[in-house]
């Protein structure tokens, strides 16, 4: 067998294992990380944290163009004491219509990498949407402007997911008022990812893989949309991170992938 069949096929293997396998402990270099109890967005309760730059990786949230009539506050003690973890966490009213907003990553992510937020959808069954998505670029012009990926609650109670095939369902059951932790692994090259959503306060738990939405090659932002309109209708993270793998790693799967591209253009 030759150096260069062998390199193909190890990556090729290295790649399924990396995205059939959600269980995995997380990628072990963090890129980018925030949370609302950062010292950055003191004092606590900050509900116009919108313009501050807390946590490392990430440049300054960016609003977006699409939504108008809600806008950003932080939850958790003394306010409702609906925070995902620790103290407090971020959070979107919607109002009279609703509102979405981004964090661009100082460096996009080109090949493998992965992400992880916790949620919280406190909104009615319907209409609107609590989603988070994670995006190629940092398109402002609205949440859908570069989407690669999106998951939450869309018009009901239950759990969802949309990606390069479309809009998918889980079977959670109803999901809104519980602690989400999800997962995605991907790779922004090949455009595939392998995802998982756990409640973590107990209960239902689901994997899902497949293709990004068409729309670029590296991973550039994450946003969050709340389109529920009304009072008391909120979506609430906290703990957005993105992580890549070890230098080595990715340069052989890189090296792997380059020779497995160029092999078939000879063919």
């Amino acid at each position: 067998m030759s150096t260069k069949t062998l390199i193909t096929i190890l990556t090729a293997a290295s790649f399924t294992i990396f995205l059939a396998s959600p269980a995995r402990a997380g990628l072990p270099i963090v890129v980018a990380s925030d949370d609302a109890d950062n010292a950055a967005y003191a004092p606590q309760p900050n509900h116009n944290w919108s313009p501050i730059n807390g946590g490392f990786g990430y440049n300054t949230w960016t609003p977006l163009a699409d939504q108008a009539g809600g806008g950003t506050y932080m939850e958790g003690v003394g306010v409702n004491n609906r925070q995902v973890t620790g103290n407090f966490s971020f959070a979107l009213f919607a109002g009279g219509g609703g509102y979405d907003i981004s964090r661009p990553l100082v460096n996009p992510i080109t090949g493998l990498g992965e992400f992880d937020i916790i949620t919280r959808f406190d909104i009615a069954a319907s209409p609107g949407a609590g989603l988070v998505n994670i995006r190629a670029g940092n398109n402002a012009a609205g949440f859908g402007a570069g989407e690669l990926l999106s998951f939450g609650i869309v018009n009901g109670n239950q759990l969802s997911y949309t990606d390069g095939t479309g809009f998918h369902l889980l079977p959670s059951g109803e999901a809104r008022g519980s602690e989400w932790g999800w997962n995605i692994d991907f790779n922004s090259i090949t455009g595939t990812y392998s995802g998982s959503v756990t409640n973590l306060g107990g209960g239902f738990a689901a994997f899902f893989n497949g293709n990004f939405e068409p729309g670029g090659n590296n991973v550039g932002s994450f946003a969050a949309l709340n389109s529920s309109t009304g009072n008391n209708q909120n979506v609430i993270f906290d703990n957005p991170q993105f992580s890549v793998p070890e230098p080595g790693i990715a340069t052989l799967m890189g090296l792997g992938l380059a020779v497995f591209f160029s092999s078939r253009r000879r063919v």
